[in-house]
C-alpha cells in the first residue's frame, strides 16, 4: 500500500545538495576528524567489525560525509568499512560484532545498512536487511533483549519502510507492531511526561544502582567469577522493574531517539495523527529539562532546567536526525529553530575549531572542562574535559551532525513546492514539475544577516510556490528586483517563476533578544546564536586511564550579569544600554575560539553572591546581589567557547 506522501515534506536525495563557505569548511573539518578516528585499531579485529555500536555509528557518519562532500574517497572507505557489517551477517539474517557488547549494535547496524542503501542504491544492503528482519519477525517471541537494545527497536522502522518499499512485504508491518509491544511505552510518555525533575530525584539511588549492577553482570561477567544463569524469565522480570524502565526511559540518547517514533511509526502503520505525539514529547523534554542551547539537559540521564547540568553531545546529535524526521512529517518550524540551536551552538562548542579534541559533554555555564569531572560525569570517561585522539562518543556522534543538519536546508512537497527550513551556504539541485534547478545560497547566516539565491540553471521558465521558515526572535523581508516582495516573521510564502539568472534575496533583522530560561534565568540571543561570556581560557594536557585529554579552565572573572531594563519594550525584554557589536571577518573556521566572527560588548554588573557550590559548580543564586558599578563584558557565539556562562541572574535596572 504506497503512503500518502503529498501531506509530507521530502528530503532531497543524498548528493543534491553540496555544502559551501563556511558549512563546507566546517565539514572538511569535521572530515579530518572522521580520518583521525579511521587509524584507530580499535573499530576492527582484522577485517571483523568490534567496538560494539561504536563502529556502525562510524560508519554511517562516514556514509553521511561522503554523501554531503560527494568525494569518491571517501565513498570507496565506506564500500571498504561496509563489509565488515555485511560478513557480521550470518546465514539466518542475524548480525554481532566479533566482541559481543549486548544486542543494541544491531539496531545501529540497521541504520547504517540503510544509510548505506541511501549512498549508493546497493541492493545487497536492502537484501541484509531483509533478511535480518525476517529474522527478527521469526525469532522476536522467543527471544528477550533489554536495556538499551529493547528501548531502541523502533529506531529500525525507517529502515523497515525502505525494505517494505521494494516489494510485498506485509509482514514487516507485523513486525512494527510487535517491536512497539516489546518497547516502552514511548508514545504513553510523550502524553503523560512523568519525568518533570532531575532523575536522581525521581527514584531512589539505591535502586538505580542496583539495576545498573544487574545489567553489568550479565551483559560483562567477570571471567573471575561464574555468573549465574540469566533465564529468559529472569531478563523479562528485570525488564518489567521500575528501576530498569526508569533507566531506559530517562536516558538521554534513548529519549532523543524516542522523539521521532511517532512520526516514523505513525507514517509506516497509515496513522498520520500519532506524528503529533513527536511535538509533544518535544513539548514536555524543552518544558521540563530545557536549556538555553535549544537541547535538554541530560548528563546521560535526565538533568532538569539548571545550566550547571551537562548536555550529552551523542543525543544531541540523535535529537538533531529526530528533529529533521518530525519536520519532514510535520513542517512545524519550531522543529528548525530547535535544530538550528543544537547545530550552532552544541556542536559548535563540542569540539576545539579544528576537532582536534572533542567533548562527550557540554554545559550551558561551563567554567572548566576536566578529567576529575568524572566524579559527577560518571558514564563519562574523560569527565568533561576534551579527548585527544582516539575514538569517543561525542566524536563519532559529531562525523554524522552536519549532515543531518542538511537534510532541512532545501525540502520538497507535491510537485510545485520548494521549502527552505535552515539556512547556509550551499548549492541546491533539485526538480520542479519535472525541470532541473540549481540554486546557489550565498550566506554567512546564522553569522550575517542576510541570504542570496542565484539560480544558476533552470530548464526553462518554472513555476514554483517557495516558503522560507524565518528564524525565531527574528523579522525577514524577502526582496526581488530591488523590491520587497514579502515580510514578517513565521513563515513567508510566495509564488513565482523562476528561471536561469533568477536572483532574490532574504534580509533579516535579528535583534538581540533577553530571553527567559526555564530556570528563571536570563540569557541572550541573536536568533539561533546563543551569546555566551568571553572568559579567557588557558590548557593542559592529562593523561587518564580512557587516554589523552586536554583541560581547559577559564582565566578571567565570570560571576557578572547583564543589565537588562526593568520594563519590556513590545513584549521583549532589552538591555538597559544598547549593546556594541563589533563584526570581525568570517573566519576559516567558523566557530574560531581566537577570531570568533562577531562579538557584543555589554554593560554588566559583578554578580557579589554568585561562587562555586560544594560540588565545584556555578550554580544560579536564587536571590543575587549585584555591585553598583557597571563594566563593559565581551560575549560571542556559544559555538566559539570552550569556557563560558550563558544563562545569568537577572539583572535589572531602570
Amino acid at each position: 500500500m504506497a503512503k500518502d506522501t503529498d501531506t509530507f515534506f521530502r528530503r532531497l536525495p543524498v548528493g543534491s545538495i553540496v555544502p559551501e563557505g563556511w558549512l563546507g569548511r566546517q565539514i572538511e573539518i569535521v572530515n579530518a576528524l572522521q580520518k583521525r578516528m579511521g587509524a584507530d585499531t580499535a573499530l576492527l579485529s582484522g577485517e571483523a567489525w568490534k567496538s560494539g555500536e561504536i563502529f556502525p555509528r562510524y560508519v554511517r557518519g562516514l556514509i553521511l560525509l561522503a554523501g554531503a562532500l560527494g568525494e569518491p574517497q571517501l565513498r570507496a572507505k565506506a564500500d571498504g568499512y561496509m563489509h565488515a557489517v555485511f560478513d557480521a551477517a550470518g546465514e539466518g539474517g542475524d548480525f554481532l560484532p566479533a566482541d559481543i557488547d549486548g544486542t543494541a549494535p544491531k539496531t545501529e547496524a540497521v541504520k547504517t545498512l540503510l544509510a548505506y542503501y541511501e549512498l549508493t542504491g546497493d541492493d545487497k544492503a536492502i537484501a541484509t536487511l531483509r533478511k535480518f528482519f525476517k529474522y527478527r519477525f521469526n525469532t522476536l517471541s522467543v527471544t528477550h533483549p533489554w536495556y538499551h537494545a529493547r528501548a531502541r527497536l523502533l529506531d529500525e522502522v525507517a529502515a523497515m519502510d525502505a525494505v517494505y518499499r521494494t516489494g510485498d512485504f506485509e509482514w514487516l508491518k507485523d513486525l512494527a507492531e510487535a517491536l512497539r509491544d516489546k518497547s516502552p511505552d514511548w508514545f504513553r510518555l510523550a502524553v503523560r511526561f512523568p519525568y518533570k525533575k532531575a532523575a536522581e530525584k525521581c527514584i531512589s539511588p539505591s535502586a538505580v544502582k542496583k539495576a545498573l549492577k544487574v545489567i553489568e553482570n550479565a551483559e560483562h561477567p567477570r571471567e573471575t567469577k561464574r555468573p549465574k544463569p540469566f533465564t529468559p524469565e529472569k531478563t523479562e522480570a528485570e525488564w518489567k522493574s521500575p528501576a530498569h524502565q526508569f533507566l531506559v526511559e530517562t536516558d538521554a540518547v534513548n529519549l532523543a531517539k524516542a522523539v521521532k517514533y511517532p512520526c516514523t511509526y505513525g507514517a509506516f502503520m497509515g496513522d498520520k495523527e500519532l506524528r503529533k505525539l513527536s511535538l509533544r514529547l518535544i513539548a514536555n523534554l524543552d518544558k521540563f529539562h530545557g536549556n538555553a542551547t535549544g537541547m535538554f539537559a541530560a548528563d546521560r540521564r535526565l538533568g532538569g532546567t539548571s545550566p550547571a547540568r551537562g548536555v550529552d553531545v551523542e543525543a544531541a546529535v540523535e535529537m538533531m536526525e529526530s528533529l529533521v524526521t518530525v519536520l519532514e512529517h510535520t513542517g512545524e518550524c519550531v522543529c528548525a529553530d530547535m535544530l538550528e540551536q543544537i547545530a550552532f551552538n552544541v556542536v559548535g562548542a563540542a569540539a576545539f575549531d579544528d576537532a582536534s579534541a572533542v567533548e562527550d559533554i557540554v554545559m550551558v555555564n561551563q567554567l572548566e572542562c576536566s578529567v576529575r569531572r568524572k566524579e559527577f560525569f560518571s558514564e563519562y570517561p574523560f569527565g568533561n574535559a576534551f579527548a585527544r585522539g582516539g575514538i569517543t562518543r561525542g566524536g563519532v556522534a559529531l562525523l554524522s551532525a552536519y549532515p543531518l543538519f542538511m537534510r532541512a536546508l532545501c525540502m520538497t512537497r507535491g510537485a510545485d513546492e520548494l521549502n527552505f527550513f535552515a539556512y547556509a551556504p550551499c548549492t541546491i539541485e533539485t526538480e520542479v514539475r519535472g525541470a532541473k534547478l540549481r540554486i546557489k545560497e550565498e550566506t554567512g547566516y546564522p553569522f550575517r544577516n542576510s541570504v542570496v539565491f542565484k539560480v544558476t540553471e533552470a530548464d526553462g521558465d518554472v513555476d514554483v510556490r517557495i516558503n522560507f521558515r524565518v528564524p525565531r526572535y527574528t523579522t525577514m523581508q524577502l526582496i526581488s528586483g530591488g523590491q520587497t516582495v514579502a515580510s514578517g516573521t513565521g513563515l513567508i510564502s510566495v509564488k513565482c517563476t523562476l528561471r536561469t539568472g533568477s536572483t532574490f534575496m532574504l534580509r533579516l533583522d535579528i535583534p538581540l533578544t533577553a530571553v527567559t530560561n526555564r530556570d528563571s534565568s536570563l540569557s541572550f540571543v541573536k536568533g539561533s546564536v546563543l551569546m555566551a561570556s568571553r572568559l579567557g581560557f588557558e590548557t593542559s594536557a592529562k593523561n587518564c586511564p580512557a587516554g589523552g585529554a586536554t583541560e581547559v579552565n577559564a582565566v578571567k572573572k565570570w560571576s557578572f550579569s547583564p543589565v537588562v531594563a526593568k520594563k519590556s519594550s513590545g513584549g521583549r525584554r532589552t538591555l538597559y544600554d544598547n549593546e556594541q557589536t563589533i563584526v570581525n571577518k568570517m573566519p576559516e573556521k567558523p566557530f574560531d575560539r581566537d577570531n570568533p566572527p562577531f562579538e557584543l560588548r555589554f554593560q554588566c554588573k559583578n554578580v557579589l553572591n554568585w561562587d562555586f557550590d560544594i560540588n565545584g559548580f556555578s550554580a544560579i543564586p536564587q536571590t543575587p546581589k549585584f555591585s553598583e558599578e557597571a563594566l563593559e563584558r565581551a560575549f560571542v557565539p556559544f559555538g566559539c567557547t570552550s569556557v563560558r556562562v550563558a544563562q545569568f541572574p537577572p539583572c535589572y535596572r531602570g
